[in-house]
């Protein structure tokens, strides 16, 4: 296996044949340890640092907030982020694809504005919002990006110069910028994943003090850390699987050195459990805890989740409903399986197979939701059909009795069909609905037996009750059982509903998996009373975190792109390393304020070079390493090299997981990766000058800080906002893909 401490100890025979040091007159070594001491590195905090920190947060600070409140409208995802916000205000459900850290703060922005919830974020803001504070409130995460990546760059052995320029790198990125200016959720991640990355360099450094009271600290931080990060925005995961990487590789150094006694190295592993696992994990469940005390007020957003917790929400509208499903009674089933919705039923024929009437799941509550349960048979005359057909017996619904299910609206009975193919899944059989009048009524295809599985434990006398008694109906004469297969009708002739069909598998006859159940979500028997239901319901905090981080899941699986369609507010994650296509964050009319999120291309395409090359030039080192020509004195390739591997790792890993994605991608998932890659290039650039150009630091240093700026300046009149023609803006388009005066793809 690939052993780094090989890879820096020469022979013996190559000693004298060996590659000369990356470096012009003095070691590397000599000049890294001199550096290091004379830099303070790890303690830092000096009076110089204390100096360099505040320029760079109070330059950071004015690039963030200059002109932060001049378009007086809802910018771009303004609409949706400051609604979600609103509504922890006014504290109503709502369901979205992003965990709720980010979203808490924002709210937490506009609760200490002033707001009262009432504003939906449309338009333009009335008096009574203060949106200046609330953007103000969220640069302050943006604003924290140059003193965290000077911090970092610190840790990782940077000295001052060049930690301070990869600080002012960050700094005048146009994208980091212009997406820190607005209420969004981008701000709070960029600001974690960096926290998490300093917290990580800083554990990297301590790495020989084990078990030390800064050793502890900072393991414990970098799990605070990822906590936070992956509770912003699931692309925080990504900062979670760097630091997984570097544990991996950590403990495996330690699993090799027969030095470490094995009951060090369980306490190594045992430590890392706790503050990268069980902390991060903590921190995830809490922000959804918050979230759920906060939204304590129903809205149909929420239909998705347990009934149990439906009914703990304020003016719910299930809670209030007759308590005994009985023969008459009209219901309103629900499957449990994401998306699938109500059982439904429409007058629209399948195309194909019995071409009978459609029976399908229909996501909103509708008329033709509701079914007339009628009780043919009793539990213990199951065995024997006679009487099956005969008029409805009285009395409540229990488990094991005979049902057949009457759609209201169409006149129609639910009817299993085995000897028809569900129209998408094959493997199992056709469910449709067949006239009161006709034949197919009199056969024994439309009876289904009630199973009742795992009820409310308040409810379990064997009955059927609204919300807490899970139901699997099975055909009596086809034996299968009534599903939602998953699938989805054709958008043509189904109107891409739910397909409902019937499993005849053995299996599924005892299966207690989602897409088997059903559960009467809406009763109607004007014989009964209503009771609160709600007395009869538990609610448990795993399953309505389970339900809903899966439904998160579903929904954003969901958002999946129209190939057929321009967008431009989408683009591919090929074109972002090389910023081929920024995108318009607002509308371009002339009379608009025109935001562009547009990075700085010397920075975009210097640390894309920087990263890209990365694998070439360590693959040229091992190919000289396995020649015996690598020249690398005692620990200078683990010096630079694991510095370097954290940040190209967090670059790679905050970038490649997108090819693998289905769902829509937008310029502004590249920013936690543009991120590591600003600091990965000035990294490469300060280990290049120290090795090939050590006279020409400051020269270095003055020059691209200046070539930085220059370039941010030319290109702020579109990061802070331009309410001109854009045709006055001229030398924008760099490259032709760039939609500044036009947009070539739209046309």
């Amino acid at each position: 296996s690939f052993n780094f401490s090989e890879m820096m100890r020469p022979s013996k025979t190559e000693k004298s044949e060996r590659m000369p040091l990356p470096s012009t007159s003095k070691s590397f070594a000599a000049y890294s340890s001199r550096q290091e001491s004379r830099d303070h590195v790890p303690g830092l905090w000096d009076h110089r640092d204390r100096l360099i920190i505040l320029a760079l947060t109070l330059l950071c600070a004015f690039t963030r907030l200059y002109r932060i409140g001049r378009a007086n409208k809802a910018q771009w995802d303004e609409s949706h982020f400051g609604k979600f916000g609103a509504l922890y205000v006014n504290r109503t459900f709502y369901h979205d694809v992003h965990p709720p850290a980010a979203k808490l703060l924002v709210a937490l922005s506009e609760v200490l504005a002033g707001h009262n919830g009432t504003f939906n974020f449309k338009g333009e803001y009335p008096p009574y919002v203060n949106y200046v504070f609330m953007r103000m409130f969220n640069a302050a995460f943006g604003i924290t990006l140059a003193p965290l990546a000077y911090l970092t760059c610190r840790q990782l052995r940077m000295p001052v110069g060049f930690a301070a320029m990869a600080g002012l790198f960050v700094t005048m990125d146009n994208a980091l910028c212009v997406i820190s200016r607005f209420i969004l959720l981008d701000a709070p991640l960029l600001a974690f994943t960096a926290f998490a990355l300093m917290m990580l360099a800083c554990f990297y450094r301590q790495r020989r003090q084990a078990f030390s009271a800064g050793w502890w600290r900072f393991l414990l931080m970098t799990g605070v850390s990822l906590g936070l990060v992956a509770s912003a925005k699931w692309v925080g995961m990504f900062a979670v699987a760097l630091v997984g990487a570097y544990t991996i590789y950590e403990l495996y150094e330690m699993f090799c050195d027969t030095h470490v006694p094995v009951h060090v190295y369980l306490k190594h592993w045992a430590a890392r459990i706790v503050a990268l696992i069980v902390i991060p994990l903590s921190i995830y469940m809490l922000t959804f805890k918050i979230h759920f005390m906060v939204l304590n007020r129903y809205n149909n957003s929420a239909n998705f989740m347990p009934m149990g917790f439906q009914t703990k929400l304020i003016g719910n509208p299930i809670s209030q409903q007759p308590y005994d499903v009985e023969t008459g009674s009209s219901i309103r089933l629900q499957s449990h399986v994401s998306g699938a919705g109500y059982l439904h039923s429409h007058t629209h024929q399948y195309p194909a197979g019995s071409m009978r009437q459609q029976v399908t799941g229909y996501g909103y509550a509708d008329g033709n939701n509701l079914w007339n349960v009628q009780r043919r048979l009793a539990a213990e005359n199951v065995d024997g059909t006679r009487g099956a057909m005969s008029e409805a017996i009285p009395g409540p619904i229990g488990h094991g009795d005979v049902i057949a299910l009457h759609h209201n609206s169409t006149n129609t009975y639910l009817y299993a069909d085995t000897g028809h193919e569900a129209p998408v899944s094959k493997q199992f059989k056709e469910v449709s609905a067949v006239k009161a009048d006709s034949a197919e009524a009199a056969r024994l295809n439309m009876l289904w037996v009630v199973e009742i599985v795992n009820p409310e434990k308040r409810m379990d006398d064997g009955h059927v009750h609204p919300l807490g008694t899970p139901l699997r109906l099975r055909s009596l004469m086809g034996n299968c059982v009534l599903m939602a297969s998953g699938d989805r009708l054709d958008k043509n002739w189904g109107w891409g509903q739910a397909e409902i069909a019937c499993s005849s598998s053995p299996d599924a006859r005892t299966q207690t998996g989602s897409k088997y159940l059903w559960t009467v979500e809406r009763h109607i028997n004007k014989a009964q009373k209503s009771v609160n239901l709600g007395q009869y319901m538990s609610s448990s905090f795993l399953r309505d975190f389970a339900v809903l981080n899966r439904q998160m899941w579903l929904t954003n699986n969901a958002l999946i792109p129209d190939h057929d369609k321009h967008n431009v507010l989408e683009s591919d994650p090929l074109s972002w390393p090389f910023m081929i296509y920024p995108m318009r964050m607002v509308g371009w009319d002339e009379a608009s304020i025109k935001y562009l999120e547009i990075g700085n291309p010397l920075l975009w395409w210097g640390s894309a070079v920087a990263c890209l090359l990365f694998p070439v030039q360590v693959l040229y080192w091992l190919v000289c390493w396995r020649r015996r020509c690598l020249a690398w004195r005692a620990n200078e390739f683990r010096s630079y090299i694991e510095g370097a591997a954290i940040l190209w790792g967090g670059w790679f890993l905050h970038y490649a997981p997108f090819f693998a994605m289905g769902r829509v991608t937008y310029l502004h998932h590249f920013l936690p990766s543009l991120y590591f890659g600003i600091l990965f290039m000035t990294y490469q650039v300060y280990f290049a000058t120290s090795w090939y150009a050590p006279r020409s630091t400051r020269s270095v240093l003055v020059i691209l800080s200046a070539a930085a700026v220059g370039v941010f300046w030319w290109f702020s009149p579109l990061t802070f906002g331009w309410d001109k023609p854009i045709k006055d803006l001229w030398g924008m388009e760099w490259v032709s893909s760039w939609p500044v005066y036009e947009d070539k793809l739209a046309i």
